[in-house]
């Protein structure tokens, strides 16, 4: 392969270095290099032809390079890399342990810690889950002063809504620093619905509580620290195609999506920003970029398959072969078609872009299914449920990109075949680091804020505001960092409109769009890492509204943040 250049911005390179993505005197370069190099190393057990491998690896690297896409930041930091070489490459994991046997526990949590994986822990079945919680926190912490790792050590404990000691979860953040944790109560729609009517509602210890009660004492504790989130698993079985035989237990820790017992991900970030033309998206090049990822993360999953610290995460891994293909630069690809983000014709490109993705993930995954076999799951038909009306029901909407037509006839073959390498393949996970590799705003959120400075002002932006002040546009940049807001600058309304920042935009404009994404007549396999930023001067009682909000919607999982709420906040609004 001709060597290809890659050029990170400097604002990318201090990501890698800070992140500690690139090893202690290595280059980007020869991070790429060695990225590129071990996910397609992993061909060569396949029975692929090394000509074959060669071209996929070139054009792999030279849209990589051009950042059109990135892995996910464990697997640049961890493929490849000396120390790494048992890495199975995985962003995310439910660890598999008994969490009162803690001294076995602990040795399997550090081994996956090891790895670089966010975590998840779902507390449900255990008596004391805020002694569990402390405990694990402890633990994290503890790793952490280590200073072995390469990755923040990042967890999500949930706890069922019927918990005897749920009160005491809800609250557990309210006067403790929890730093390694994120956590969510696990709702159900019968419980949401009682507490939209202001019902009682059972817990497993046969006590009544008010529905609405709990519900409002989780938008107090939300509204104090962040925390908890509200996680519908019910809802995210309900699009599980393997529900029968690997129901979800619990998320990520930004709840993107839903796991089962020993399950792990890896993801890719695709940045649809380069994708724009003055015609259009390129479906085209969208379409090759598409199946390059799913072929490279397919790659991942079988170099990770023999390296997980736990046999069921390399049952599971087997079974599923689950990837998660996301999106970034939603923002930037709207201002340069002159959409305002809390727009019907903002949400409707991005479910055509996201819906495209998806389908042709899924015809990349069944093409490798025939040339590499299907995923063990594909050999089930009891239960599965690609061999009933799975896709042609999830997506039955259509879009203008792709018909229902189209996916009724992708699911007959599977059917017909078996076919199909990888159970699930899209999601929406958060995206920062990643996003600002590929310079790109960051993952289907809109624009977070202005700068101080002008220079640091997004270059869509600039664009945007040239294209359309022309000689008043450096005045207008200047008013706007100045003020913090376009706002009050004299560009017309409908412009102003497409430069509202994350906390401009009305929670219903936030939710909106994830549901056009995720909700009932969604486009992408799993969920969405959404938080709905608010102002500072929010009440509880708006954080409640949006959690009823959200559930009428049709979201399976959502989170807030109210400016200022937490002193160690990452970015100021």
């Amino acid at each position: 392969m001709g060597r290809v250049e890659y050029q990170p911005s400097s604002s990318a390179h201090q990501v890698l270095i800070k992140g500690r993505i690139i090893a202690p005197g290595e280059t980007p370069q020869q991070m790429f290099d060695r990225v590129v190099d071990a996910l397609f190393a992993a061909e060569t057990t396949m029975g692929i032809s090394e000509i074959e491998t060669e071209q996929a690896k070139q054009q792999f690297a030279l849209f990589m390079a051009e950042k059109t896409f990135t892995p996910g930041t464990p697997t640049l930091t961890n493929a490849g890399r000396e120390g790494y070489e048992k890495s199975a490459l995985c962003s995310c994991a439910l660890i598999p342990v008994d969490l009162r046997e803690r001294h076995a526990s602990a040795e399997i949590i550090r081994a996956y810690y090891q790895q670089n994986m966010g975590s998840g822990f779902d507390l449900t079945p255990y008596a004391d889950p805020l002694g569990l919680l402390l405990w694990l926190n402890d633990l994290a912490a503890s790793e952490t002063a280590t200073g072995r790792y390469d990755r923040y050590i990042g967890n999500m404990a949930n706890l069922h809504i019927t918990h005897p000691r749920i009160r005491d979860f809800i609250e557990a953040k309210n006067n403790r620093h929890l730093s390694y944790f994120n956590l969510s109560v696990i709702v159900t729609d019968g419980f949401m619905e009682a507490a939209k009517k202001g019902e009682n509602f059972t817990l497993l210890d046969d006590s009544e509580i008010s529905a609405y009660y709990l519900l409002k004492q989780i938008a107090q504790s939300a509204w104090i620290s962040g925390d908890p989130s509200i996680l519908n698993l019910e809802r995210m079985n309900r699009d599980n195609p393997l529900l029968h035989i690997a129901p979800y237990v619990s998320a990520p820790p930004c709840a993107e999506m839903g796991l089962s017992e020993g399950e792990t991900c890896q993801f890719a970030y695709i940045n649809i920003s380069k994708f724009v033309t003055p015609d259009g998206i390129d479906y085209k090049k969208l379409a090759q970029v598409t199946r390059i990822v799913t072929r490279a993360l397919d790659n991942a999953v079988e170099i990770g398959i023999d390296n997980f610290p736990h046999p069921k995460s390399t049952e599971i891994a087997r079974l599923k072969r689950k990837i998660g293909i996301a999106a970034s630069g939603l923002a930037d690809t709207l201002l340069y078609f002159n959409l305002a983000y809390d727009s019907d014709e903002a949400r409707q490109l991005a479910k055509d872009i996201l819906s495209f993705i998806t389908y042709t993930s899924k015809q990349a995954s069944v093409e490798l299914a025939e040339q590499r076999r299907p995923c063990e799951a594909m050999l089930i038909k009891d239960g599965n449920r690609y061999y009933q009306s799975y896709l042609e029901d999830r997506y039955a909407t259509g879009t203008n990109t792709v018909t229902l037509s189209e996916w009724q006839r992708l699911a007959e073959h599977i059917r017909v075949t078996g076919h199909l390498r990888n159970i699930c393949t899209t999601t929406l996970p958060p995206a920062a680091r990643v996003s600002i590799l590929m310079d790109a705003s960051t993952g289907i959120e809109p624009l977070f804020g202005i700068p101080e400075d002008v220079d640091k002002i997004r270059p869509s932006i600039v664009d945007f505001v040239r294209r359309h002040a022309q000689k008043k546009a450096d005045a207008i940049l200047q008013q706007a960092t100045d003020d913090g807001t376009f706002q009050n600058t004299d560009l017309p309304e409908r412009l102003k409109e497409c430069l509202k920042t994350a906390k401009e935009i009305s929670a219903l404009g936030h939710l909106k769009m994830v549901a056009a994404l995720v909700g009932t007549d969604g486009v992408v396999d799993e969920a969405a890492s959404k938080t709905v930023n608010l102002p500072h001067d929010a009440t509880p009682d708006d954080i409640l509204q949006i959690f009823l909000l959200s559930h009428e919607l049709g979201l399976k999982n959502i989170s807030v943040y109210r400016d200022g709420s937490y002193e160690g906040q990452p970015l100021k609004l």
